[in-house]
């Protein structure tokens, strides 16, 4: 028994501020009597006579302060909830006064009553729900990524988690350990009765099926390729090129300083582009070989690591300008496959295609573009997109976490060590000896097998009210 999973707790689950709509959250054995000595309904009813589901108006009345707080009440009887408990939810204005004063009245019936009522802790409700079988653990953790997503695809994603395609291949994967664990202990039973319950052959067969789908679950993307910010995308070029133009174009809006004077960017300009679903973080640099008057010491010589790290590249040259002396100024080799040419300013002076870029910039695809007349914008931003699309950056999150990985990792081991033992044909005990870690290992994962210090480490990073 966890602590405190017999008390009931109450916080408020929707997002802090103002707001015309606010939810309050309270789960347990005491849900119900608590909120109906508080609440006065519109209309006579009995709420513990009520089904699930059902939705009430009426008021709470705060008789310290003299005032019938308007709310709208949903029921949701155990096992139909979240939590699997009975669950209330007091729907009302978003004032955070209001809501501290609904806190306080539902608290004070701690007090009053001696009911177990608390404050939830941070994502309670939903370890609630883990640990009373509503979800397994990668569901759990999915809630959270669902609260973190950034974009659609991260949403997508983590919603895919919470559905249980995870889970599913995960579990397909301890059936068939416990079922070759069990034939394992079973042929220790019957050892001295000369039955062969399962050959050695038969052992190694199904040791190499789970080594093959625990392989593929952990053959995903890795997490951390693209962060929750966005695909590093820097702008590269000489001084006044019009880096800043760009960016301002891209965004709509006046972010980077834009001036004549060479050299005005001078510390790394950051903002977020979003196409369709996908955020590219675009950084406007100091241009390289600026002015130096204008040069913040050793920042220019940054640029080139940051060139490195970034997943895509954008070299911007000053179309009125001559190519190939701004490409041999600019120093740069070994650059990315994720690399776009942008010619810009071709307002002021029109070049046919290719015609003075140098043969080492030839392979990349090229934009022309007026960061004053818009042209080429559009261009621009579907060869961002097609960079993903076309798979040369992973922006998909992988549906599986560190935590969810280096348990399989470690499953897997296990059933290398058991493979081992039955190759060198190994008496059995062995065998079982590592095919029970491999099946408490992977029990990690969907938290048939966990700890009360995992629980605490992945529930606590949730916000109070989820």
């Amino acid at each position: 028994m966890y602590p405190g999973i017999q008390d009931t707790i109450v916080a408020v689950s929707t997002p802090s501020g103002r707001s015309f709509h606010a939810i309050i959250r309270v789960s347990g054995a005491e849900a119900i009597p608590c909120t109906k000595s508080l609440f006065v309904p519109a209309t006579s009813a009995d709420l513990e006579g009520l089904p699930s589901y059902t939705s009430l108006k009426g008021h709470i009345h705060s008789s310290r302060e003299g005032v019938n707080i308007p709310v709208l009440l949903y029921l949701m009887k155990r096992p139909c909830s979240y939590t699997k408990e009975d669950v209330v939810e007091i729907h009302t204005f978003g004032s955070p006064p209001l809501l501290e004063m609904l806190l306080d009245i539902l608290l004070s019936e701690r007090s009053e009553t001696k009911r177990r009522i608390r404050l939830s802790q941070p994502g309670e409700f939903t370890k609630r729900a883990f640990l009373h079988g509503r979800i397994d653990l990668t569901q759990a953790e999915a809630a959270m990524r669902i609260i973190r997503a950034h974009t659609d695809l991260e949403l997508k994603a983590a919603v895919a988690q919470l559905t249980g395609s995870v889970s599913q291949q995960v579990r397909r994967v301890q059936d068939n350990a416990v079922s070759l664990l069990a034939q394992t202990e079973a042929a220790i039973d019957f050892s001295d009765q000369d039955i062969e319950l399962i050959s050695a052959t038969e052992i190694i067969h199904q040791l190499e099926e789970l080594k093959t789908g625990i392989s593929r679950l952990l053959q995903q993307p890795e997490t951390g390729k693209v962060s929750p910010e966005g695909i590093d995308t820097i702008f590269y070029g000489k001084p006044n090129v019009g880096k800043s133009s760009l960016i301002n174009a891209l965004l709509g809006k006046r972010r980077s300083i834009v001036s004549d004077i060479p050299g005005t960017t001078r510390d790394m300009v950051t903002d977020i582009l979003e196409i369709d679903g996908i955020r590219f973080k675009l950084m406007d640099t100091a241009g390289v070989e600026a002015a130096p008057e204008n040069r913040i010491t050793g920042l220019t010589e940054k640029v080139p690591s940051v060139l490195r790290q970034a997943q895509v590249v954008l070299l911007v040259f000053d179309g009125s300008a001559d190519l190939g002396e701004q490409f041999l100024q600019l120093m740069v080799g070994g650059l990315s496959a994720n690399t776009i040419v942008i010619v810009n300013k071709s307002d002021l002076k029109r070049i046919s295609p290719r015609q003075d870029l140098p043969p080492e910039l030839a392979k990349y695809p090229v934009v022309y573009t007026s960061a004053q007349t818009g042209e080429g914008m559009d261009r621009l931003k579907s060869l961002l997109f097609d960079s993903v699309l076309r798979g040369r950056i992973e922006t998909i999150p992988c549906l599986m976490n560190v935590r969810q990985k280096d348990a399989l990792q470690r499953t897997l081991h296990s059933v290398q060590y058991a493979m081992e033992s039955a190759q060198r044909n190994e008496s059995h005990e062995f065998i079982a000896l590592d095919l029970r870690a491999a099946v408490d290992t992977i029990g990690e994962v969907l938290g048939s097998v966990t700890t009360e210090d995992i629980l605490t480490k992945i529930f606590s990073e949730f916000c109070i009210g989820k």
